[in-house]
């Protein structure tokens, strides 16, 4: 499944993509209307899906190295989706990452030990992020190899050079927010040294752990 595709429901949900009557169709056609916007309740997940087909479009190279790159994955007794899971090549650990995209005039910072994008608190985002992977966790059934939350956020800038760190409650270690143009030189550094039957073990319980997202489903 692409990414983006949980997002893109949602937002076909709250009316983006209907296609407007055959009169202003014709209308539009001759430059005397413009193609109307999506509804405001939209915009989130347009948005959303946007952030998340811009990350696929970035980590679906590193399937040629070696990783194994999972998108829009759903868990069983939830309503709950993973934007995508990456397994390295080493196999020796699971990377769950969230994508957002958020104001591009905005700055993501942390303050305070906080996550924000301006003056807006998202640290509840980060908070997410650690609740999905300690799902994915346990629903794969990890318990001697490390799973990774990140953030990878798009259109807002992201401080200290496009990385940061921020701690999450119940988490044991600093959780990761990158932007696009650190991302995929901080998931190399984590490649390890190959071991491709354990990856594919790995990949294999991933799979048969987690399904496609399907929006309603559980």
């Amino acid at each position: 499944m692409n990414a983006g595709s949980s997002a893109a429901a949602q937002a076909a949900a709250h009316g983006a993509g209907q296609r407007p009557g055959l009169w202003l169709r014709l209308l539009i056609a001759l430059g005397v209307r413009e193609e109307p916007a999506p509804p405001e309740a939209a915009m989130p997940w347009l948005k959303g899906a946007e952030g998340e087909l811009a990350t696929q479009a970035l980590i679906d190279v590193l399937i040629g190295e070696g990783w194994t790159v999972f998108h829009d994955l759903g868990l069983p007794r939830s309503r709950s989706n993973v934007d995508h899971i990456l397994i390295p090549p080493s196999g020796a650990g699971i990377i769950v990452l969230d994508s957002k995209r958020w104001w591009a005039t905005w700055l993501t910072s942390a303050v305070g030990g906080r996550l924000y994008c301006g003056e807006e608190d998202r640290h509840y985002d980060a908070e997410k992020a650690a609740f999905l992977a300690r799902f994915v966790r346990d629903v794969v059934g990890l318990v001697d190899l490390p799973v990774l939350p990140a953030l990878v956020i798009h259109a807002s800038a992201v401080a200290d050079g496009g990385h940061l760190q921020v701690d999450v409650d119940n988490w044991p270690l600093p959780l990761h927010v990158f932007g696009p143009q650190t991302l995929l030189a901080n998931l190399r550094e984590r490649a390890g040294r190959p071991d491709p039957r354990r990856a594919a073990r790995l990949a294999s319980r991933v799979a048969q752990t987690t399904h496609p997202y399907v929006e309603g489903g559980s």
